[in-house]
Formats: structure tokens, sequence, C-alpha cells
């Protein structure tokens, strides 16, 4: 028997399985990072259309708020006037009747100030969450982008490495041709 083909063969043989199982773990590195960019799409619709309606429900909110802010802010100086002239009014008539009434009133007025103060410290509120769910939003999605990246730059590597084993080869089965021939002679 000649040994140079047997290790030839076995040579061969080793090679070949080796490649069916590069090709086995490419086809598996592949299919995990086509699963990994389904996921990562999924991912990115899922808080494209969070942040969709988080913003079209919160500027509609904060829009009918404000509104009402206002509407109450340019009724509150009238109302605040018409009962101070009904509270002069009163008072000519009857001192002890109507000061317990202006006191209710003047009560009232201190509880809608602070009931504004609270909406409008509650809009600041909504807006600051919003923006803050947006800025943790944008940061996920830019975390998942790095580990994508280095996935693909590890993958990279791996064909580069492949390419030189590669090109190395032809050169390692062309210098064994010359030692087999001598050996034949």
């Amino acid at each position: 028997m000649d040994w140079a083909l047997i290790a030839s063969l076995f040579w061969k043989f080793s090679l070949g399985t080796l490649l069916l199982a590069l090709t086995a773990l490419a086809g598996y590195m592949c299919a995990t990072l086509g699963s990994l960019r389904n996921s990562l799409n999924s991912i990115r619709n899922t808080l494209n259309s969070a942040e969709n309606i988080v913003t079209q429900e919160l500027g509609e909110l904060l829009s009918d708020v404000d509104k009402t802010v206002k509407e109450v802010n340019k009724e509150l100086p009238e109302l605040l006037q018409n009962l101070n002239g009904l509270t002069a009014s009163l008072q000519g008539i009857s001192e002890t009747e109507i000061q317990p009434t202006v006191h209710n009133i003047q009560e009232m007025s201190a509880v809608l100030n602070q009931s504004i103060q609270e909406l409008d410290s509650l809009v600041q509120k909504a807006s600051q969450f919003s923006g803050q769910t947006l800025e943790q939003a944008e940061f996920f999605r830019n975390q998942l982008a790095i580990s994508l990246a280095d996935i693909v730059s590890l993958w990279q590597g791996i064909k580069a490495g492949w390419d030189n084993f590669r090109t190395a080869q032809p050169q390692a089965s062309d210098e064994d041709a010359p030692e087999s021939e001598a050996s034949d002679e």
C-alpha cells in the first residue's frame, strides 16, 4: 500500500468532514442571524408603534388639557371680578351674613388655583415622561444595533480567516505533489 495515498485520502476525508461541519455551523449562524434580524425588526416596529401611539395620544391629551387650562385662566379673572363686585354689594346689605360666604368663596378660589397648578404640574410630568420614554426606547434600540454590529463583525472575522485558510490550502497541495512524485520514482 502506498502510505502517501492513504495519508492523502485521510487528509481529504478529514478536510471534507471539517468543511461539512463548518457549512452546518454557517447555516446555523445564518438562520440565527435571520431570526435575530426578524426579532429586531419586530422590536423596532413595536417601539415605533408605541412611540406613535404615545405621541398621538399624549399630543391630543396635552392639547385638550392646554385648552382647558386656557379657558379656565380666561374665565377665572372674570369670575373673581364678579365675585368681588357681588361681595361689595352684599357687604352693604349685611356684613354678618356675607362674611362666611366671602370666606367660602376665597377658599374655593384657592382650591381652584391649586387645582390649576396641579393640572399644570401633571401636564409637565406627562411631557417629561413622554420624553424619557422616547429616550429609553432610543437607548434600547441603539443597544440592539451595537450587538448586531458585533455579531456581523465576528462573522466577517471568521470569513476572513476562512478565506486565508482556503488560499493557503492550494499552496500546500502543490508542495505535496513533488514529494509524491519523488517517492514514486
